[in-house]
This record gives C-alpha cells, sequence and structure tokens, in this order.
C-alpha cells in the first residue's frame, strides 16, 4: 500500500496512543478528526496494515483483534446492530481458528438467529433463512453458522457479542474501527453512536476508534436532538479524545498514482522534473477526494481531444485549467487569492525576469522551450477573467489560446479545445 500523503508520523502517532492504551487494558473511545476528502480511511487501512503485523511478546500471535465496521456501506440497514455484529463475525472469521480458539462459535449461531429474525420482522420475510436453504449441499459448519431454525431475543445476541469479545479481550486486545459515520443519515449515525456506547463502553481492553469529521458529526447531533443541545457535552460521554488530521502532503512518488495517463505526454528530463513539481504544488492545495475527481476529469477531456502524444506542459495546463474551475465554482475570494498566489510562486521561481514583463507575443516565442510559458500564458487568461475591463485594446489575446508561435500552435488548439470542453462538461 503506498502512502502518497505521507502519514508515517501519524501512524506512529497513533500506534503509539494505542500502544499505551493496550498496555493499560482499558476500555476508550477516540477519535481521528479529519475534514471530508482528507483521507481518513486510507489512514485506517494503513493502520489496519501496520498493526496487524504487531506480535505478543511471548508469541508469534497477533496483539490485536481488529474489527472494522464501515458505517457508509451498511447504512441500508435500519438496525445497526446487525452490520456491527456481522463485522465481528467477519474479522472472527479472518482470524486463524487457534486464536479465537471457538470463542465466536456460540456468538455465530446466536447472533444470525438474531440478523435473520431482525431482518424478518423489518422486511416481512426472512431473506437470510431463504439463503440457508439454497444450497443443500452446503458443508456441515456452514449449515451449524447459519441455522435460522430457533430464533432468540436480541438481548441474548448481544450478550453472546460481549461475552466472546470479553474472552478475546483476556488474550488480545480489540481494535473496533468504525469509518464513515459522518456521511451516515443524522439518525443512523446517533444509533450507531449510542450502540457502540452501551454495548463496548465498559468492555476492558477494548478501544474504539471513530474517523469522523467533527463538523459535520456537531451537525448531525443538532439535526437529530435539535439546535440546543450541548453537543460538547453529549459527545464527552462518548469520546475520550481526539486525534486532529490535516490533508497530508503529497510525496515525489504522486504522479505514479496516475502514470497510465502521464503516458499521454512527453518531454526533456528537466520539463517533466519541472512539470512534476509544478503539479504536486498545484495538488497539495486540494483533498485528495478533488484531486481524484480532476484527475479524472482531466484524463477524459485529454482522450476527447486527441490520442497522440504531447508536451508534457500540455498536463500542467490542463490541471491548471480544472483546478481553476474548481475553485471559482466551490472555493471564496481568499481560497481564489491564495490560489492566485500559488501560480504567482511557481512563476517567480521559473521565470523571475520575465514575470513582470508584458505578456506579449514576442515574450511568448521566448519562452516556448520552457515549459512556465503556458503557465504564463494561463495566469494572462486568469487575470483577464477576474478583470476583463484591463485587457489592451490592441491585444490579440483569446483566453486558453495562444496562436503565435509556430512550434506550439498544435499544442495550443488542443489545449482550446480542451477549456472548451471543460466548460461543457462539469
Amino acid at each position: 500500500m503506498i502512502d502518497y500523503l505521507q502519514r508515517k508520523q501519524n501512524i506512529e502517532n497513533i500506534t503509539t496512543v494505542i500502544d499505551n492504551l493496550s498496555r493499560l487494558k482499558t476500555s476508550s473511545t477516540f477519535a481521528i478528526d479529519g475534514q471530508w476528502g482528507c483521507g481518513k480511511t486510507f489512514l485506517l487501512d494503513l493502520l489496519e496494515e501496520e498493526l496487524s503485523s504487531v506480535k505478543k511478546n511471548s508469541s508469534n500471535d497477533s496483539r490485536y483483534f481488529i474489527i472494522r465496521y464501515d458505517c457508509w456501506k451498511n447504512n441500508f440497514y435500519s438496525e445497526p446492530v446487525i452490520p456491527m455484529i456481522s463485522s465481528i463475525m467477519e474479522a472472527a472469521d479472518c482470524t486463524s481458528a487457534a486464536t479465537t480458539n471457538g470463542i465466536f462459535e456460540a456468538l455465530k449461531e446466536s447472533a444470525v438467529n438474531c440478523i435473520g429474525n431482525m431482518l424478518k420482522n423489518t422486511m416481512g420475510i426472512n431473506p437470510i433463512e431463504i439463503l440457508s436453504n439454497f444450497d443443500e449441499h452446503i458443508k456441515e459448519q456452514e449449515i451449524s453458522t447459519f441455522a435460522f431454525d430457533n430464533l432468540i431475543s436480541l438481548k441474548k445476541a448481544l450478550d453472546a457479542v460481549r461475552d466472546s469479545i470479553k474472552e478475546v479481550a483476556k488474550q488480545k486486545t480489540i481494535l473496533f474501527f468504525v469509518d464513515e459515520l459522518d456521511r451516515c443519515l443524522p439518525e443512523y449515525s446517533i444509533h450507531v453512536l449510542e450502540n457502540i456506547h452501551h454495548i463496548f463502553s465498559d468492555i476492558d481492553n477494548f478501544i474504539t476508534l471513530l474517523a469522523i469529521d467533527q463538523t459535520e458529526l456537531n451537525q448531525v447531533i443538532r439535526t437529530a436532538y435539535g439546535p440546543d443541545i450541548n453537543v460538547a457535552a453529549y459527545l464527552k460521554k462518548i469520546i475520550d479524545f481526539y486525534i486532529r488530521l490535516d490533508f497530508g502532503k503529497l510525496n515525489s512518488n504522486y504522479i505514479n498514482k496516475y502514470a497510465h495517463f502521464t503516458a499521454h505526454f512527453t518531454g526533456s528530463e528537466a520539463t517533466i522534473s519541472w512539470c512534476h513539481s509544478t503539479i504536486l504544488t498545484l495538488m497539495n492545495s486540494l483533498d485528495i477526494r478533488t484531486q481524484e475527481k480532476i484527475w479524472k476529469k482531466a484524463e477524459l477531456l485529454h482522450c476527447m481531444i486527441t490520442t497522440q502524444q504531447v508536451d508534457y506542459s500540455c498536463l500542467v495546463y490542463e490541471l491548471l485549467v480544472l483546478i481553476q474551475d474548481y475553485y471559482f465554482r466551490n472555493a471564496n475570494n481568499l481560497t481564489i487569492k491564495n490560489f492566485q498566489k500559488t501560480v504567482d510562486h511557481l512563476l517567480s521561481q521559473s521565470s523571475t525576469s520575465t514575470q513582470n514583463r508584458s505578456y506579449c507575443a514576442k515574450r511568448y516565442i521566448e519562452l516556448t522551450d520552457h515549459p512556465s510559458a503556458r503557465i504564463i500564458w494561463y495566469q494572462e487568461g486568469l487575470e483577464f477573467t477576474q478583470n476583463p475591463i484591463n485587457q489592451p485594446k490592441d491585444s490579440h489575446f483569446r483566453r486558453h489560446a495562444c496562436p503565435y508561435a509556430d512550434s506550439i500552435k498544435h499544442d495550443d488548439a488542443l489545449m482550446q479545445k480542451f477549456t472548451q470542453l471543460s466548460q461543457i462538461i462539469e
């Protein structure tokens, strides 16, 4: 798993926290708090990979029993207890039989009976009972696991869950990762939080880690309980502490993530190196999900205008156009100004001697051997968009099109088509 956001320090900090909580064998709930798109799910993936390899001092057995619960993927259940129990059983199935030593067998039988009955009450049928009879040749163990003849109460199933978890917790620290909570409907999110608290909060050696956007979660709580609720007091009963997560910083291997697209572009080693550095600077101001959407749109539009290889600086131009469009549609004036400062800084690094001169045809031709030429061209287009009254009367400038230099006419025409398509396909 490649860490494009350089989360090594975050992983080290969180594993240190978990290690100390594990040694204390206490019950604790903490939250990783980060904005939408900052890569919380990816961080949990890295964390699970890291912690799965941690062994107990006395043996080669894993120190942690990890349960992963994705609220968003399971929010079609009216009752979150169903996917919670299923997540525990899935974690048990992924763990060696020697480790669990039959602890979850009773849980499986009682819990699946409960799940079947709950689905029956909700949907009017018992779909799992139908599935259990679908294959007459199912293995004996699977028949036992999915036997739904004896209907039991939810309380009995939850007691089985707690008893099983307590037994495992004598041997391992239980880590319960809860992801995508703030993407669910308010009522469901609250139901998840309160169920986790009531079912697991007093089990020793049990650590719950919630991946949340606290701002969004606060709004969810107000939506569920009204604007006058003391959100901080409510969450204090459930979450013990928070670890803040920023957007991370892209590493030098980031471009390799999109190698299938960048193969459409060519250039000298120096040009490619400069373009990569420029792309990293531009993308670092965006969250990872927005980045992925911009790359996906850039590839779609590019493949619509040409199948030939073009200069690598065209890729920088295409990304700049889409990033600008994103900011003008979604950002405030301050963010747009910060974006303009980023472009100015890139220009000052690569073309200090020409930055403040007139962006005339002669100057553009002189810069055609350097990828910053199109960045300057782009900046003139952005300036004209913001201040059309300042356009010189005798200017031959056309936004995102510069036909003056014969050596780049072909690429300029393609980039003009790209810009036109970018306005059509949002």
